[in-house]
């Protein structure tokens, strides 16, 4: 969902911060309330390529392999950070400008729409004042905690140039949202989080998850003006230098996600999230008005394509021998995905006078797909 923020939304005696506050509630009401809300301010709206780590846009990570290391260990061998993990220096990394494959957003609103109408620190305020900004909504299933050693071995795996996260299709487009380090004083102050991108290119976060509103560019100065003297949200608060509060994490403790680092279990979630996907493309078709038969057809027939898509990258990335799966697992997990395809296949089939498409298409047999067989 998309909406704008303009100057007709404020009356001359009105709050902006009032009208934007609305405007969220709207998104908010329009989104799953089961996950983990968070926010992104960007300074511009940058379309198709918003919301992705700066990595990607300065490296070509199939040609620069190393590149990631090799600034982690520059700033560890010169003491720009004092960690002892390549995650907890990855962090370091992001908020002292190096590039990183973590996107930075925060648990509150307030603090996004301060970044959507303030540039980076080193850049003049009004720069982008001429421009639309925007601030992202994204409603996440789970949260890592990025104090576990499972993330540590997870970040170290996604940092080896080879690591089958980064290089096999299965695990392309896998992200995951990692919560506030209290370690950081900007982090607290920003009351930030983080969003994990696996592979070696950017990719889009799913629609399905996300909000999008647009700030027009004549509230941008009274907004500023507002979020300081209202909230106290400004340059010196959000940057500061030495720790000034405390964060109260207790009542997000439970939605934090303790599963270890495996293959197997990354696998696992990918199985959890090719099932919100696929009920998210049926309740889209479900709502979908259009009297076109093809487009129906069509509609329908995209509700099975993350199926063919994962069966066909799982087959691919078993025969990746730095993919350990043990059989038992990988049997296990083709089990649980096999079952839920049949269930949703059964359901789908003609209930909407339309044929579902055959069902071998999508299930796995491990000992008949030596070869990956395509729609």
């Amino acid at each position: 969902m998309e909406l704008s923020l303009n100057k007709e939304d404020v009356k001359d005696s009105d709050s902006v911060i009032s009208a934007y506050i609305s405007k969220i509630y709207t998104l908010k009401s329009n989104m799953d309330e089961s996950g983990i809300l968070v926010y992104r301010g960007e300074a511009r709206d940058f379309k198709e390529s918003s919301c992705q780590p700066n990595i990607f846009r300065k490296f070509n990570l199939d040609v620069d392999r190393n590149v990631e290391i090799n600034i982690l260990n520059t700033m560890l061998s010169k003491k720009y950070a004092i960690h002892t993990s390549y995650f907890e220096t990855a962090v370091e990394a992001q908020h002292g400008g190096f590039p990183s494959r973590l996107l930075d957003v925060t648990y509150n609103a307030l603090i996004a729409l301060f970044f959507s109408v303030t540039p980076h620190y080193t850049e003049k305020e009004d720069i982008y004042d001429e421009e639309p900004s925007v601030v992202y909504l994204f409603n996440i299933p789970k949260m890592y905690s990025p104090a576990s050693s499972d993330v540590r071995e997870l970040y170290k795996n996604l940092l080896q140039d080879d690591s089958p996260l980064r290089t096999e299709n299965l695990f392309s487009n896998t992200y995951k949202l990692l919560d506030h380090s209290s370690q950081n004083d900007r982090i607290i102050a920003q009351q930030g989080a983080f969003i994990l991108f696996y592979g070696n290119k950017s990719f889009s976060l799913p629609k399905r998850i996300q909000s999008k509103l647009l700030i027009c560019p004549s509230l941008k100065e009274k907004i500023r003006k507002e979020l300081s003297s209202m909230f106290n949200i400004n340059m010196g608060t959000m940057y500061p230098e030495m720790t000034n509060n405390v964060e109260n994490i207790l009542s997000k403790i439970n939605n934090i996600n303790a599963m270890p680092f495996s293959y197997a279990n990354e696998i696992k979630l990918l199985i959890s999230e090719l099932e919100i996907e696929c009920k998210h493309r049926l309740d889209r078709f479900k709502t979908n008005k259009t009297s076109n038969g093809i487009e129906k057809v069509k509609s329908f027939d995209a509700i099975f394509d993350p199926m063919n898509i994962f069966k066909n990258s799982l087959l691919l990335a078993r025969d990746n021998p730095k993919v350990k799966v043990e059989d038992a697992e990988l049997d296990l997990l083709v089990k649980e995905y096999n079952q839920y395809v049949s269930n949703l296949h059964s359901y789908l089939d003609n209930r909407f006078s339309i044929q579902a498409p055959p069902i071998e298409h999508f299930l796995i047999d491990l000992e008949k797909n030596t070869e990956v067989i395509t729609q």
